[in-house]
């Protein structure tokens, strides 16, 4: 006997200034957006829907799977999901303030992020 688990995957899409398409990718785990080798904090603008969540002043942001809630997110403070709950975890790396916390979101959400 044979036992599949199916995982849940983002669809990754970076756009350009222009608004031009430059990459997309199928994730398992994570996404992970940072300042790089920047010594200043990264100031990004998140959407859910087209609803401004919050600018988030960190060195980074991570959004994850359900997979990929054990790795990057969980050492970051995320929270442990179950594979078989359909959710998207987003954690802030560092943050400059305290208040913004990891968040859980419903699979059917679309999330943005810009770099201002």
């Amino acid at each position: 006997k044979i036992c599949i688990s199916m995982r849940m995957r983002f669809d990754c899409r970076i756009f350009g200034i222009d608004g031009s398409l430059r990459a997309r990718y199928t994730v398992l785990n994570e996404v992970v957006i940072d300042r790089g080798s920047s010594p200043y904090l990264a100031s990004l603008e998140c959407f859910c829907d087209d609803v401004h969540l919050t600018t988030v002043q960190a060195d980074g942001i991570i959004f994850a799977t359900p997979t990929g809630s054990t790795a990057y997110s969980m050492a970051a403070g995320g929270s442990v999901v179950h594979p078989a709950v359909p959710a998207i975890m987003v954690t802030p790396i560092c943050p400059h303030v305290l208040s913004f916390r990891s968040m859980v979101f419903p699979d059917h959400v679309v999330l943005r992020c810009y770099v201002p």
